[in-house]
């Protein structure tokens, strides 16, 4: 572990290292940059971003944040959430049961259950989302991906403790009638289509509707059926009026169904040396991890709906804006639970979440002197749930071993501020605060039995409980930042924050667990050159993360528990470089390092415990590296573009035990792509291949000796066909 010093000698060397490239082309940058507005095909053009709740460009924003734009999304073949993962640095992303679990710098929450909280916040359209079951389906007719790095405890608030993900769809465009349609189709089945109608009515409102359906067999083949497969259909609907100049009005909807058979464990048999340590390994070829043998099919079906409204009034000197939505998500989900031909476990869920939420915030209208913002926050969630959890007799009939009938209500409110003075043309300085509470309910009754009973009788021994847990916690979290602008391409700034996710409770009388916090540190900076042809970012933060959630099976009641790790810390850096030598020609690199380590930890084992102190965080690789390039080539009274992209990531575990068995070694993972433009046409073909080494990535590792088995999920394996997009 690095001491004070060294830790500040690190942040030390990143700081001079970046005002040293801010400074020693300020000179040049003042002379030859052009502003972003004038950027042409061999100049990197900026983004509009709203990361503060304010339109401000990305290069101007003094977080650490990456923005992807469509024709970004595109280039990189984003089809869906875990795709982002590929390029972006310090985000890593994995499965549990169909979720996604989102880790941004080694800070993420494995607790997909009813009374788990996410911590990156996910939002559509400015809508938290509390449960995001539907994002790998909904990246279709987006203009951009916001990802905010490190603690967002002001601004976002809500157990934003990792970050932050804003999904931005396209919306209606007063001006013109636009639109698209596209195809894509590749192996496995993939029929992929998507598409979107702008039509302007009058000049003073307009609507857009797009679609997706999404198919693919599954990647796994479990001697049952294809797991992993994709059968999604799904619709948005959005209606923009300006009445006048000072009003803004944009309603929305959008619904989708996910169908198939779902996700799939891959249970490879657990086997213990004479020393008491597992040798199993997860498989290390694609063949082995897609092709193993289950006995329940399982099933998947999603229907999830989506109303947002936001309005804005200009007062003038500030803006009044008012967010709303309603979220109701139907989740039904039956899977093989020890992933094995000789077990017979299989967990269903039958879920119902209806969330509401609110903002209202007032911002003022200025760019410089003092900008300010102020605003409020509510969230509610209903959540019925009816879960059972069924074992197999020998003649394969299910028998009920447990079911769980529960309503779980969750309400959140907070109250937030910011502002920000400029003390000098080029020195600004920000502070914000924000107040949250957060009460967590559980009511209903259980009926629980052994799950190594025997259940050849066709029924099963089960204790019936009821349950009334209640947790009730609140945090003030702040920010505090400096910045200052050495040139108008280059940036310095540093900040402090806080962020705080909510405590809970577990199951089976285990009590509740605390909330945990986050002290983050970061400093960094945002640099131009070359008549903005290059773009060079560098950052660097400290974590000291307290009560940290984590995940820890107790193998006595056959269940997994969230305890609170005494102190974690996280450090590390990243630089991240766009370059474009010339109008044909575009180069992309990045580089990210994490240090982050469980500090105080220990978890039950058997009647003591066990001392981890010192084992890695989660899905928290030292290093990260991307790389891309690509090149404009004249052709057939057209342009052809090959791309190509990679990325590096060093070994990382996936369980907080840090065993061989759940560890993921270190892989590369190469995408290739090939795409015709005509010329003066709105039509592009391309053909690709994801995962060109096929390499076998474990998104989900857990050892039970209930099951005998290691469980495992993995991403996709090697993916390639051709899209077809037209434009007009």
């Amino acid at each position: 572990m690095m001491t004070i010093t060294g830790r500040a000698a690190f942040l030390g060397g990143i700081a001079a290292a970046a005002l040293w490239a801010s400074s020693a082309t300020a000179q040049q940058a003042n002379s030859s940059d052009t502003d972003a507005s004038s950027a042409s095909g061999s100049q990197l053009g900026d983004i509009i971003v709203t990361a503060e709740k304010h339109p401000s460009t990305a290069q101007t924003t003094p977080i650490a944040l990456n923005v992807y734009d469509a024709q970004t999304l595109k280039n990189n073949n984003v089809g869906n959430v875990a795709e982002l993962s590929n390029f972006s640095p310090s985000i890593n992303i994995g499965q549990s049961a169909g979720a996604s679990i989102i880790t941004i710098r080694g800070v993420s929450s494995r607790d997909v259950t009813e009374i788990g909280d996410p911590a990156v916040a996910v939002s559509i359209d400015g809508i938290y989302l509390q449960r995001p079951t539907g994002m790998n389906a909904s990246f279709y007719d987006l203009e951009r991906i916001e990802v905010l790095r490190g603690p967002q405890g002001t601004l976002y608030g809500r157990n934003a403790t990792g970050g932050a993900i804003n999904i931005i769809t396209q919306k209606p465009l007063l001006d013109q009638d636009a639109g698209y349609i596209a195809l894509d189709a590749g192996n496995y089945r993939t029929i992929n289509v998507d598409g979107a109608v702008n039509l302007p009515i009058g000049d003073k409102a307009a609507v857009r509707a797009s679609f997706v359906s999404q198919y693919n067999d599954g990647y796994r083949f479990n001697g049952v059926s294809n797991g992993d497969d994709q059968n999604n259909k799904g619709g948005r609907l959005q209606l923009l009026w300006k009445p006048t100049n000072r009003l803004s009005m944009n309603i929305g909807g959008s619904y989708l169904h996910m169908g198939g058979t779902g996700s799939v464990y891959d249970g490879v048999p657990l086997v213990v040396g004479a020393d008491g340590i597992a040798t199993t390994r997860p498989p290390s070829n694609a063949y082995d991890a897609t092709h193993f043998r289950l006995n329940t099919a399982g099933y998947l079906n999603v229907n999830d709906l989506l109303l947002h409204g936001q309005v804005d009034y200009d007062f003038g000197p500030a803006t009044l804006t008012y967010i709303a939505g309603y979220h109701r998500q139907d989740y039904n989900m039956s899977w093989d639970n020890d992933g094995q031909p000789t077990k017979g476990f299989i967990y269903t869920r039958h879920e119902l979440t209806r969330d509401f939420s609110q903002e209202l915030r007032l911002a003022s209208s200025n760019k410089h002197g003092l900008v300010w913002q102020v605003g409020g926050f509510y969230f509610h969630e209903s959540f019925p749930l009816n879960n059972y959890f069924d074992k197999l007799s020998s003649s394969d009939v299910p028998v009920n071993v447990r079911e769980y009938h529960y309503q779980v209500p969750t309400t959140s409110y907070a109250a937030f501020g910011q502002a920000s003075y400029d003390i000098t043309d080029k020195l600004r300085i920000t502070g914000g605060v924000r107040y949250s509470h957060d009460d967590k309910r559980r009511n209903g009754y259980s009926y629980v039995g052994s799950l190594t009973q025997d259940v050849d009788s066709g029924t099963a021994t089960r204790t019936y409980a009821i349950e009334a847990s209640h947790v009730t916690t609140s945090k003030v979290t702040w920010h505090a930042g400096l910045e200052y602008q050495v040139a108008p391409h280059n940036l310095l700034y540093a900040k402090a924050d806080t962020g705080y996710k909510a405590g809970g409770f577990n199951n089976f009388g285990f009590g509740t667990y605390a909330p945990e916090t986050i002290q983050a540190y970061e400093i960094g900076s945002k640099n131009r050159f070359l008549n903005n042809a290059l773009q060079v970012n560098l950052s660097a933060f400290y974590y000291d993360y307290k009560n940290q959630q984590v995940a820890q099976y107790v193998q006595s009641v056959g269940t997994t528990i969230t305890v609170n790790a005494g102190v974690s810390h996280m450090y590390g850096g990243e630089l991240e470089t766009n370059f474009k030598p010339s109008a044909n020609d575009q180069l992309d690199f990045s580089a990210a390092y994490l240090h982050a380590k469980y500090v105080d930890l220990a978890v039950a084992a058997g009647t003591s415990n066990v001392s981890l102190d010192g084992n890695d965080v989660i899905q928290s690789p030292k290093w990260t590296l991307t790389a891309g390039y690509q090149h404009d080539f004249p052709a057939f009274h057209g342009t052809l573009t090959p791309r190509v992209q990679t990325q590096y990531r060093s070994a990382y575990f996936l369980t907080i035990y840090n065993r061989p068995d759940d560890r993921q070694e270190a892989f590369t993972r190469t995408d290739v792509s090939l795409t015709y433009r005509p010329d003066n046409t709105g039509l592009s073909v391309s053909a690709y291949v994801h995962n060109l080494e096929n390499a076998v990535v474990i998104t989900d590792a857990s050892e039970s000796a209930l099951y005998g088995a290691v469980l495992y999920q993995f991403d996709a394996p090697r993916t390639y066909g051709m899209r077809v997009q037209f434009d007009w």
